[in-house]
């Protein structure tokens, strides 16, 4: 029997991505992969795990807003460890503010990256929130809500407080800190945070990044 590289890829594919519910470590990839199809083709999807962002608009020595950074979070209802006794989990998005990865200059030459910081422009948050084991599909894209959360310009999301704090927290001990977020609270806006509503799949495009960054 040959064993071709091509073979590997689609029983990967087929088989990784067959249960309606994805495993943790591949929901992630799904998610990016699922977002950057929406913003299309000029989108790059740059994180392979180890990346200090997951997607990319623009060229690699540009910098903002010639080139936009989005990381990609997610979270979901049901896992697939679930029963159908199983509770629902408490779904919660940590933004990590930390270091530049040590070995970002040799991987990336010439590519501008802040010193400390979010290491993106944008959060989009991807969120499941269907609960019936039976019939929820995470890799259906219009089972999903997504909520733009821009960290700098006129419409940033994380207050000038929290930014303090995750700096003065990163230069104390030198580990990330993290800004925490629930699709509740989102929306309310709570502690002077600006309320930010989900879109659906079919909303989501580069026009939309633009504007919830304050650049159209």
């Amino acid at each position: 029997m040959t064993v071709s590289a091509e073979g590997i890829k689609n029983r990967m594919v087929r088989e990784v991505f067959a249960h309606r519910i994805l495993e943790n470590s591949f929901r992630g990839y799904w998610c990016e992969y699922m977002i950057a199809e929406a913003l299309g083709p000029t989108v790059r999807a740059v994180g392979l795990g180890w990346n200090a962002w997951d997607l990319q608009i623009g060229d690699d020595k540009s910098e903002f807003p010639d080139r936009i950074r989005i990381q990609v979070k997610n979270s979901a209802a049901r896992q697939s460890w679930h029963t159908q006794s199983s509770p629902i989990s408490k779904s919660v998005f940590h933004l990590s503010y930390r270091k530049r990865p040590f070995y970002f200059e040799d991987q990336n030459p010439g590519v501008h990256c802040e010193e400390i910081g979010f290491m993106c422009e944008l959060f989009v948050l991807c969120f499941h929130d269907g609960e019936d084991i039976d019939s929820v599909d995470q890799r259906e894209p219009g089972e999903w809500k997504f909520y733009l959360l821009p960290v700098i310009g006129p419409n940033a999301a994380v207050t000038e407080e929290e930014l303090a704090w995750a700096s003065k927290k990163v230069a104390s001990n030198g580990r990330p800190s993290s800004c925490d977020r629930r699709p509740g609270t989102l929306e309310l806006g709570i502690r002077g945070r600006p309320p930010i509503n989900p879109v659906g799949i079919e909303c989501l495009d580069i026009s939309l990044v633009r504007n919830v960054l304050g650049l159209n």
